[in-house]
């Protein structure tokens, strides 16, 4: 049976809550997704965008994540990769690589049907392979662009204007990187930037989430600051972690 989320429910979930967790699953095996579910994220991200992972993986994972929301951290920013994501029944996609307002509105637009859009229309799973496209056809997949360079950065008001977007992530290792500072919260540099950032999607009432490594000192400063959602670790990084502590015992 396909689960068909309420994508408008969960933009509302998500702008009225804090620190929603979403681990990021990089290892394309759908076993994985439900091993988490035992931990009961609030979400789940799949990351295509830094791994081998693609889209028959990735329908895989949706179909096993169930009644759980899940959202597809695309390749980058390309019209038919966009469709064949969104076309699996993912809840919504997270573009890297943005530079501008006008990318941020090519993913939009790339991820609605027609009049607000151009994506194709395909018997993919996410209308029931065609069977109940009318009803999919009137609600609109999240869609997300990640700020992680000095050009986005440059930009970010007027990408946060862009009409359906529903909000920014912050990759802040790409963005510290970028920007040639520290990926540190004691960084002013760095702080200021995340706030310039939050600010932007605040003041145009748009989601504002960020990436968090699996470190408890980092993620308690992630969570202070209460965005709305964590992309949390990562899968690997939580076996790596986890074996490395009992084997070096």
């Amino acid at each position: 049976m396909i689960v068909r989320h309420d994508f408008q429910k969960i933009r509302e979930w998500m702008l009225g809550s804090a620190n929603i967790s979403a681990p990021l699953i990089t290892i394309r095996d759908p076993t994985v997704v439900e091993t988490l579910l035992n931990a009961s994220p609030d979400m789940l991200i799949v990351d295509l965008e830094h791994s081998v992972i693609d889209t028959a993986d990735l329908q895989s994972m949706v179909m096993a994540a169930g009644n759980v929301p899940l959202l597809a951290r695309i390749r980058g920013l390309e019209k038919n990769e966009i469709k064949r994501v969104l076309d699996t029944g993912a809840a919504g996609i997270i573009v890297p690589g943005i530079e501008s307002a006008e990318d941020a509105a090519k993913s939009v637009q790339w991820a609605r049907f027609y009049p607000e859009g151009s994506r194709g229309v395909g018997p993919g799973r996410a209308s029931g392979f065609g069977y109940s496209f009318a009803q999919y056809s009137k609600q609109s997949p999240l869609v997300f662009v990640q700020i992680e360079t000095p050009q986005a950065l440059r930009d970010v008001e007027r990408i946060s204007e862009v009409k359906g977007l529903d909000g920014l992530f912050i990759g802040p290792v790409d963005l510290s990187t970028s920007l040639g500072i520290e990926f540190s919260w004691n960084n002013h540099d760095f702080v200021s930037a995340v706030d310039t950032i939050r600010g932007a999607a605040r003041n145009r009432g748009l989601v504002v989430a960020i990436y968090s490594p699996l470190n408890e000192a980092l993620l308690a400063e992630v969570r202070r600051r209460n965005f709305n959602f964590v992309m949390l670790g990562m899968d690997r990084e939580a076996i790596l972690q986890t074996y490395t502590r009992f084997i070096k015992k």
